[in-house]
């Protein structure tokens, strides 16, 4: 698989040096930057979320998860149904969650006793949690179809985690992420 990825990378960079390279001069006075260079990165992207999303399908085959897929981009599937109010904007939330590659390693856990607690909208407020200053832009689109007490498994695409530089320490670029999510409270 990462071949996949190193080969895209390459066939970018090439596409970039070629049309960088063409000797051609445009008659307007406004530079440019060349078509195809942006049809090869639209390309390379779309090639890029199609692999995520076959990979996405394949885990949550694999898992036996029931997800559905949800117009912001991620998968929900719901483990436990909650009984206490729904999370919305503005809510302070506080969760047990895990937080895994798609190959299954772990990168972060939040437990009962040192929950990932933060303000679901709001993603320039700091985590109470040392390591992780805000979460993710996908989690706080999924939260708010939660509940108190409620329990999913959420599938996020890199574009709505940790982008193509991953976090700078337990995430890899490009990583799609697999939260584990028990809702603890919501104030």
């Amino acid at each position: 698989m990462k071949k996949n990825y190193t080969t895209l990378n390459i066939m970018f960079l090439v596409s970039i040096f070629f049309a960088a390279c063409n000797s051609e001069k445009s008659s307007s006075s406004t530079p440019s930057v060349p078509v195809k260079v942006f049809e090869n990165i639209e390309k390379a992207n779309k090639i890029l979320i199609e692999k995520d999303r076959d990979r996405i399908e394949a885990f949550l085959l694999r898992h036996n998860l029931q997800a559905t897929f949800d117009n912001a981009g991620f998968w929900f599937a719901e483990i436990e149904k909650g009984n206490g109010a729904a999370i919305q904007n503005g809510s302070l939330v506080a969760l047990k969650c895990t937080i895994n590659l798609l190959d299954g390693t772990e990168c972060y856990t939040y437990g009962e006793d040192s929950p990932l607690v933060f303000v679901v909208g709001k993603s320039n407020e700091l985590s109470e949690n040392a390591g992780m200053q805000n979460a993710i832009s996908g989690l706080h689109s999924a939260l708010v179809l939660m509940e108190n007490q409620s329990r999913h498994v959420v599938v996020f695409p890199p574009h709505l985690a940790h982008g193509i530089i991953g976090d700078g320490n337990s995430i890899p670029p490009r990583s799609i992420l697999v939260y584990d999510i028990k809702v603890l409270d919501v104030q």
